[in-house]
């Protein structure tokens, strides 16, 4: 990839909706993780939302893995793969990374006694309790819920962006993908919902600091969970650079078509990719803003 970008998508999306960022990722709630006020079953709700957030990420990644066409050349210089490749390795890491954390979530919840169960409604008559169960959706938070709605549609157009920011429809009703980069949707949701994460969690790191909370996490009220286990992890180098690859692949491939094109065409070109993304981009980032419970 170049070093210097005609236009930044991703800065655009973060400078042009700046409050609405910082909304979803500055919260009462990760204030009070920060400070270690959150009780377990606060946090051990809030575990269980994001535990089926991740099973709706593995289905996404799958629907967005599955409407990739992968090029059907060989690149002629080693290691320089074509965007949809680079993708594919993305989503294939991000699918290990999600099942990792799950087995974290599952982990952690045991050692610390945190219950990462919403409630099911039984929907057979079985000795097994746990076959013919589904899961209240009245249990689920709203955010959940809108960002189940938008993983749904991670292989489709924006192109009726109008009527999902007038709420008259919904992301599954959204017509064919676009020809042009096809998987830029996708590719927005994931990286939007992965940075929002970053940053909401690097947040509440930096709060920790200046919190005065106790220096011994043992006192905290879910004995340590967050600010020793989950706080470190989802504030990491790592995954700081994991994020950044994903916004660095969707900037470089709107460049290669801005590249391509007449200069009396660039603002055509980025005028289309707004109309199809900025919809989406502010929907989730009002769903990430509704995923924190509220707290005291």
């Amino acid at each position: 990839m170049g070093s210097t970008l005609k236009w930044s998508l991703t800065e655009h999306l973060l400078s042009n909706y700046q409050g609405e960022f910082q909304t979803a990722t500055q919260h009462p709630f990760l204030l009070a993780a920060a400070e270690g006020r959150l009780p377990k079953d606060v946090l051990g709700k809030w575990l269980a939302n994001d535990r089926l957030y991740i099973h709706s990420y593995i289905r996404a990644a799958g629907k967005l893995l599955s409407s990739i066409d992968l090029p059907p050349t060989a690149p002629k210089t080693p290691g320089a793969e074509a965007f949809e490749t680079q993708l594919v390795d993305w989503l294939i890491e991000a699918l290990t990374a999600v099942r990792r954390e799950e087995r974290l979530f599952i982990d952690v919840a045991d050692r610390y006694g945190l219950d990462v169960n919403l409630g099911t409604i039984q929907t057979s008559t079985t000795s097994d309790t746990t076959a013919g169960a589904v899961i209240d959706e009245t249990a689920k938070l709203p955010g959940l819920v809108m960002i189940e709605d938008i993983f749904s549609s991670v292989a489709q157009s924006s192109s009726a962006s109008e009527q999902i920011a007038l709420g008259t429809a919904s992301f599954s009703d959204r017509p064919p993908r676009s020809t042009l980069i096809p998987w830029l949707e996708g590719a927005v949701t994931f990286w939007g919902t992965e940075r929002c994460y970053l940053e909401a969690w690097s947040w509440a790191k930096a709060r920790q600091s200046t919190s005065g909370a106790p220096g011994d996490v043992r006192e905290d009220a879910d004995g340590g969970a967050l600010r020793k286990e989950f706080i470190p992890n989802w504030s990491s180098p790592d995954f700081a650079r994991f994020v950044q690859k994903l916004g660095s692949l969707i900037d470089f491939a709107i460049d290669e078509v801005l590249q391509k094109v007449g200069e009396d065409e660039v603002e055509r070109v980025k005028t289309e990719i707004l109309g199809r993304v900025e919809s989406r981009w502010k929907s989730l980032l009002a769903a990430e803003a509704s995923f924190w419970p509220q707290v005291d």
